[in-house]
């Protein structure tokens, strides 16, 4: 058994932005370009499918976008990413939300599952679970996951355990505090509700998530969850996954796009390197038989 899959993140789509955001470390001046480079070197790596970790748009708080904006991108980001040779599957992230009312209605429409915006599936035998961490009243940075999602979680997991199948878990923001990441805006604010159920259950391989904008991996009880940078700012990097003969590879690749990484970077103070993580933090191996990191 040998596939690959593609998770990106953090695309933060705005058309005509009239500014790039972040103090300008986000560039969403150039962010259709951007998202051309990544579409392309997506179908270079040519993957069985491809998981997008939230924030597609610039919605919700702190970008100033109009619902008629926040639409308008919605429409550009379904159209563009329809050019992904691979089919593609979508959680939501904060800025997913619609600016003005915090709705995440038009969302739904568009990358939603029937009236969930939370979904499971199958591929060989690794059970992928993508989770709905914007159960929340707008854009709180934070996210939460409500009580009906939570006993579809758990029922999941026990279904995969009965079908001997081991699980990959994916959500916006952490769903557990670690020692660099403690503060209530780094993941969902009911962290011990969630993690009494991924703690019960020893078929779970590891998490993927984006928001903070960079490479990390953090390791909890033999599960790794594996922290995405934005594409839309400097490192501008995805993750290639290969599952093949006991273990899952997963590499970092880089957008070529030296100008705009370049221009990113030079509006940190760091010049990017504390998003850049480690070369352990970038590329590293899972072994599925005892969910070591390599």
């Amino acid at each position: 058994m040998s596939f690959s899959f593609a998770f990106i993140t953090d695309t933060h789509l705005y058309p005509n932005a009239p500014k790039n955001f972040g103090n300008g470390t986000q560039m969403q001046e150039d962010c259709v370009q951007i998202h051309q480079e990544l579409i392309r070197q997506l179908n270079d790596f040519k993957p069985e499918f491809v998981i997008h970790g939230g924030d597609i748009v610039c919605g919700g708080d702190s970008f100033g976008m109009t619902s008629e904006q926040y639409l308008a991108s919605l429409d550009e980001a379904k159209d563009l990413n329809s050019n992904i040779e691979a089919p593609i599957y979508y959680i939501p992230g904060n800025h997913d939300l619609d600016p003005i009312t915090g709705s995440k209605d038009a969302y739904q429409e568009r990358f939603g599952y029937d009236q969930f915006a939370y979904t499971s599936f199958v591929h060989e035998d690794l059970r992928f679970i993508l989770l709905d961490a914007q159960e929340v009243d707008g854009d709180q940075a934070h996210g939460h996951i409500g009580s009906e999602q939570l006993q579809w979680l758990e029922d999941e997991l026990n279904d995969a355990l009965d079908e001997g199948q081991q699980v990959l878990i994916f959500a916006h923001q952490l769903v557990s505090p670690s020692e660099e990441f403690e503060e209530l805006s780094a993941r969902v604010d009911n962290s011990e509700e969630v993690m009494r159920i991924i703690d019960g259950f020893n078929n779970i391989l590891a998490m993927f998530h984006g928001h903070l904008h960079l490479n990390r991996i953090v390791e909890r009880n033999s599960v790794f969850h594996t922290i995405t940078a934005g594409i839309i700012c400097y490192p501008m990097m995805w993750r290639k996954i290969t599952v093949d003969n006991g273990l899952i590879r997963i590499r970092s690749a880089q957008l070529n796009l030296p100008r705009l990484l370049a221009k990113s970077a030079v509006s940190r103070d760091d010049r990017g390197t504390k998003l850049l993580g480690s070369e352990t933090d970038r590329d590293f191996i899972i072994q599925r038989t005892r969910r070591e990191l390599t």
